[in-house]
């Protein structure tokens, strides 16, 4: 065997055992961190329908057009925009029941749904109140998915991601230590999860109906709650002996 072949051999031995050891030495934990941040809704938003049975379709048209813009009137003396109420649902079709086992015409039904945002429930906490007592001072209102919300969660997001990150390095750093080694760096960051979760909902996405009877000024006791902003995430760290 010639010099220069038996030392270039020697020379893949050598590389092959270096790497053999840095591969012991280097490992990896992949980990994930959960961050929560709360906060007090500063806005809500409503759903308000009226329905109305007559035996034509223009009289039933008529009383929920009446009684639409009765709520209308109310939001605007509230000074709530334009546009924060939009209409959602409108339809006018046929009313039936069952008698007996078998359906029965008995008119015509006509209904309009609306979906109204209030802003600035924290700095005006009686607000949403007084106008919820207004609105169901209307005989056969109805209000449904009264969902409170934050306006602007874009800080809320960044500190939620922060907190999951930094609790994914504590966790990295603890199974490091266990192991006798310490990170070194991140290789790579995965999003698992990134929403809002409202912990306060006004009777958890049901009706509800009043039969009007007036209203006054702090009867209604709507707990706003806090909201969950959080983000999830899962972090690959590497790791080698200390």
């Amino acid at each position: 065997m010639s010099k220069k072949l038996v030392i270039g051999f020697l020379c893949l031995l050598f590389l092959f055992g270096c790497t053999q050891k840095n591969d012991e030495n280097i490992s990896t934990v992949s980990v994930s961190g959960i961050g929560t941040v709360l906060v007090q809704p500063d806005m809500v938003q409503i759903n308000i329908s009226y329905s109305h049975i007559a035996q034509t379709t223009r009289v039933a048209k008529e009383e929920v057009d009446k009684r639409i813009q009765q709520i209308l009137d109310i939001l605007r003396e509230d000074r709530i925009e334009d546009k924060y109420i939009r209409t959602i649902s409108l339809s006018y079709d046929v009313a039936t029941e069952y008698r007996d086992g078998r359906s029965v015409t008995i008119g015509q039904r006509a209904q309009q749904t609306i979906v109204v945002t209030v802003n600035d429930i924290v700095n005006n906490p009686g607000r949403f109140h007084l106008l919820l007592d207004k609105i169901t001072s209307i005989d056969r209102v109805v209000i449904r998915n009264i969902i409170f919300d934050t306006e602007n969660k874009t800080e809320l997001f960044i500190q939620s991601r922060e907190l999951a990150y930094q609790k994914a390095l504590d966790k990295a750093n603890q199974y490091a230590d266990l192991c006798g080694q310490k990170i070194v760096k991140v290789l790579s960051v995965s999003e698992e999860r990134n929403l809002d979760v409202f912990r306060s909902y006004l009777m958890t996405q049901s009706n509800i109906a009043m039969d009007g009877a007036g209203y006054s000024s702090g009867r209604s006791h709507v707990p706003t709650g806090e909201q969950e902003v959080t983000t999830e995430v899962t972090v690959t760290f590497l790791m080698k002996l200390k």
